[in-house]
């Protein structure tokens, strides 16, 4: 997995909801380290047309909700990938939703 530089901004606050195994998601369960980098994508964009890098840090390790904080990498806060709060991200591994981030604060 990516690892970001100590000093990456996360200007987005809320919760993460992990899928269990039963519901598609990870298969090996929430991640076991506060960070991690994947995709995801912002709806009405699906895993075909909007994903890109997306990273969340700060949140309980294993737990299925917890407060996180996230941000994009790569691409800027604008167009396909615009977050606001009530924004909701679709985690992905490659094509497969495996959580949702729920976003509460942009900073």
């Amino acid at each position: 997995m990516a690892k970001l530089p100590d000093d990456t901004p996360f200007p987005f606050r809320g919760r993460v909801v992990w899928l269990t195994a039963e519901q598609g998601g990870r298969k090996t369960g929430p991640p076991r380290a506060d960070d991690y980098v994947a995709n995801a994508y912002v709806p009405p964009q699906t895993a075909h047309s909007g994903l890109a890098s997306f990273a969340l840090h700060g949140f309980v390790p294993e737990a299925l909700v917890s407060p996180a904080a996230g941000c994009w990498p790569i691409v800027d806060n604008s167009g396909l990938y615009r977050i606001q709060e009530g924004t909701v991200v679709v985690i992905t591994e490659g094509p497969r939703p495996v959580g949702y981030f729920h976003v509460e604060e942009v900073h």
